[in-house]
């Protein structure tokens, strides 16, 4: 960059008072704080990497500009944010044509299973229904639904092992629609298990009771696969959707137990948690049943 180009630059800048510095104005600030506390042998450093990031800025795509300023109009350089080579990657006709084709191949897909997705949470309505309308407390506090990303079930894929196809993915993975049921108490747990048994057109394909045995970390859910029919572009389909059922102390657990296990495995923080986790699973547990006595008792 020349003296001359840098000059008419700043003076452009000045005379439209932006209110900021420059970027080489904020590097040579940076420079005179930095060299302050310092050695000589680390104001070296100091230059030769603010040296080369200097270079480095001389080195952008520079293009020229005109604007009016005060009605004089004047030269300035602009920067520009990308660099005029595109490669095909970058292409976004062909970023288009792909984002068109992946909708029009798993929209149908993602609709399907979110229709299950529905007609699972439906019917856990209609049971929260019908205990208001008798008049009898309801066995079920809340219910929460979602539907796995594509990213998720790709990951899910490579975990296993499994070809990346969506033939795989659709015979293999059974909970990319997820319906989870919230209870006060863990014979409410047993009761919305029950009850989804008992309708003649639900498949049960699997169930785990992680109440009655725990997993080593001390999370405790009942975990049931189940297929569900599901009338979608004129075909009748059972699909597979993942209902976890768990009470509203087991579902605080899990939710803090993630947030917990996340910050000290994955922020470097090098602290291990897993016996203090394990530890508070039981004491909730424990508190749980004496609470559900009590509550047993008062409803005899």
């Amino acid at each position: 960059m020349s003296g001359t180009a840098n000059a008419v630059r700043k003076q452009a800048i000045k005379s439209v008072n932006m209110g900021t510095d420059t970027k080489q104005q904020k590097m040579e600030k940076n420079r005179e704080t930095g060299k302050q506390n310092m050695s000589k042998e680390a104001e070296e450093t100091v230059d030769s990497n603010l040296d080369e990031t200097q270079l480095s800025y001389e080195q952008e795509t520079v293009s020229t500009a005109y604007q009016t300023v005060d009605g004089v109009q004047e030269q300035i350089e602009v920067y520009e944010l990308m660099t005029s080579t595109i490669s095909a990657g970058d292409d976004m006709r062909h970023m288009a044509d792909i984002h068109e084709e992946f909708t029009h191949t798993m929209d149908p897909i993602l609709r399907m299973y979110n229709a299950a997705m529905n007609v699972t949470e439906t019917r856990m309505n209609i049971i929260k229904d019908e205990f208001k309308y008798r008049g009898l407390r309801c066995p079920i506090h809340h219910i929460d639904t979602r539907l796995k990303s594509m990213k998720s079930i790709v990951g899910k894929l490579e975990k296993k092992n499994l070809d990346l196809s969506l033939n795989v993915a659709c015979n293999n993975i059974y909970d990319i629609a997820g319906v989870r049921v919230v209870c006060p108490y863990i014979k409410d747990v047993y009761l919305i298990r029950d009850r989804l048994m008992a309708q003649d057109d639900v498949h049960i394909m699997e169930m785990k009771d992680y109440i009655a045995n725990p997993k080593k970390n001390g999370y405790r859910s009942l975990h049931m696969i189940i297929r569900v029919p599901v009338y979608f572009m004129n075909k009748k389909q059972f699909v597979p959707v993942e209902v976890q059922i768990r009470t509203e102390a087991m579902d605080m657990w899990a939710s803090l137990e993630h947030d917990i296990k996340y910050k000290s495995l994955y922020q470097d923080i090098g602290v291990d948690f897993t016996g203090e986790l394990l530890e508070c699973s039981k004491l909730i547990y424990q508190a749980e049943e004496k609470m559900e006595y009590m509550n047993n008792i008062l409803e005899e």
